[in-house]
């Protein structure tokens, strides 16, 4: 629970920044790459706050890599795929679907990441 929580923090700090430059880039380009802009330069940050301090690993290749496959699988494929959705085929405005997007999309991210460091990296006790 306490981990979930620390992802939630982590989460929305790196949620409130990524809508915040996904509707700033949203009125020079489309939303798509409005999208894969704002969540590009969030990941950064957010990889190094879930490894070290959600999750409490060390930095190895192994993990590095799993929560970089996890969160370009968040994007292109939850994400990416749940905008299409919502603006192709229901219709909405990309700016409205952007929310039920984002809330799906961290639910996703949090099992897959979860999975991905408790499985690959030793606990981090110092």
């Amino acid at each position: 629970m306490q981990q979930f929580i620390r992802f939630c923090i982590v989460g929305a700090f790196a949620t409130l920044l990524d809508a915040a430059l996904f509707y700033m880039f949203r009125q020079w380009m489309s939303y798509q790459a409005s999208m894969v802009l704002s969540y590009t330069i969030c990941l950064l940050l957010n990889m190094v706050l879930t490894l070290r301090w959600t999750f409490r690993r060390k930095f190895s290749l192994r993990n590095v890599m799993g929560v970089m496959w996890a969160h370009l699988f968040n994007l292109f494929v939850v994400r990416y795929k749940l905008m299409e959705l919502f603006v192709v085929t229901l219709k909405m405005s990309d700016r409205l679907a952007y929310l039920p997007t984002l809330g799906i999309s961290v639910v996703v991210n949090f099992l897959i990441i979860r999975a991905i460091v408790h499985k690959e990296s030793p606990k981090d006790n110092g």
